[in-house]
């Protein structure tokens, strides 16, 4: 094996060779990290977040996981890439401390400079979210709705301009069978707790999703079989319906699309509440369910994150297009294995990729 740095996109900064033509060799370039056959653009790769933790002296892994650089051996280990969905991807590589110091350096380098990756964590702080979790954008009343989810920490965080943000948890993990009409799941409007109760019946219409504040109360109510309306105190602010199947997306999109969402409102809380449902809970005929992967856990109160065994294991978001983010089933919650929002059909906030 041979190392070669350089500056040039496409000259390898970290390469490897063997004389086995069927030996899986690793090569990073300026522009795109080679596995084997398989290619991966630096542009689907959540590069803030990996230079972010690089400049604390951690790699990021799955799920958030992290590890000092030191115990990165020099010699051949599981080194995993954190792609801009969410899913982490290990990749064994021949010098392990190696390809993270030289992928970590790039990635600072990618993103304009220590100052600007410091930049993007104060931003990141702010919002709540960890740099590794995938923001996606919808446009608004009052401006982009952004959504931040991970179906397996069981986390969902949507905020907008003029809005409290709307989060959820599950401090306790998430269990369809969990005594209580929220399931386990705990919802917060600002620093508000909410009332949530979730109510699947054999009569599909009968089936809903509420959310209660003092003085206010939205309720999710079936209006076909992939559509939702989003009732505020008896008045329809929101249609919510999944996206199609197959989706159709521009050429080189990675992340699925969000559910679409028909705004009969221009209250910024109602748009953020609206995304919130869409992303959490099943639409049409999955109605009164949410789409979380049943799960307990510990709770010490604290963000949910994963477990330090999760660093250097497929941690897949199942938020994107191809097979490198989706598990078999996963499809982003809608499927029958990674949440109860699913009709069976394995498709994803779009479908795609399984």
């Amino acid at each position: 094996m041979h190392l070669h740095m350089g500056e040039s996109v496409s000259q390898a900064l970290y390469s490897e060779r063997s004389w086995n033509p069927l030996a899986r060799t690793v090569e990073l370039t300026g522009d795109r990290l080679q596995r084997g056959g398989r290619t991966t653009p630096l542009t689907e790769l959540n590069l803030g977040a990996m230079a972010e933790a690089y400049l604390r002296g951690s790699w990021l892994g799955g799920g958030g996981a992290e590890r000092p650089l030191e115990r990165l051996p020099q010699g051949a280990e599981i080194v995993p890439v954190t792609r801009v969905t969410g899913t982490a991807t290990p990749v064994r590589v021949r010098q392990a401390a190696e390809f993270a110091r030289v992928l970590g350096e790039l990635a600072v380098r990618h993103c304009g400079g220590p100052d600007q990756v410091v930049a993007l964590a104060a931003r990141a702080r702010a919002e709540g979210v960890p740099l590794w979790i995938a923001r996606r954008f919808a446009p608004g009343p009052a401006g982009p709705v952004a959504v931040a989810v991970d179906r397996r920490l069981v986390r969902v965080d949507v905020w907008g301009p003029h809005a409290p943000v709307v989060r959820i948890r599950a401090p306790h993990g998430f269990h369809r069978d969990a005594p209580g009409p929220a399931r386990g799941l705990h919802l917060t409007v600002g620093d508000i707790t909410a009332e949530l109760t979730l109510k699947q019946k054999l009569r599909k219409s009968k089936s809903s999703a509420e959310v209660r504040l003092p003085g206010q109360r939205w309720v999710l109510r079936r209006e076909n079989s992939v559509s939702s309306w989003l009732l505020r105190d008896e008045r329809r602010v929101a249609l919510l319906t999944r996206p199609p199947r197959r989706p159709a997306v521009e050429p080189g999109t990675v992340l699925l699309p969000l559910a679409a969402v028909r705004h009969e409102s221009l209250d910024p809380l109602d748009a953020v509440m609206a995304h919130a449902f869409a992303v959490a809970f099943g639409l049409g005929d999955t109605t009164g369910s949410a789409r979380f992967r049943p799960e307990r856990r510990p709770s010490n109160g604290a963000e949910p994150i994963a477990a330090d065994d999760d660093w250097d294991r497929h941690w897949f978001s199942n938020l994107g297009e191809g097979s490198d983010d989706n598990e078999p089933g996963g499809g982003d919650g809608w499927g029958s294995d990674s949440g109860d929002g699913g009709g069976g059909d394995d498709g994803g906030d779009g479908g795609g990729g399984n």
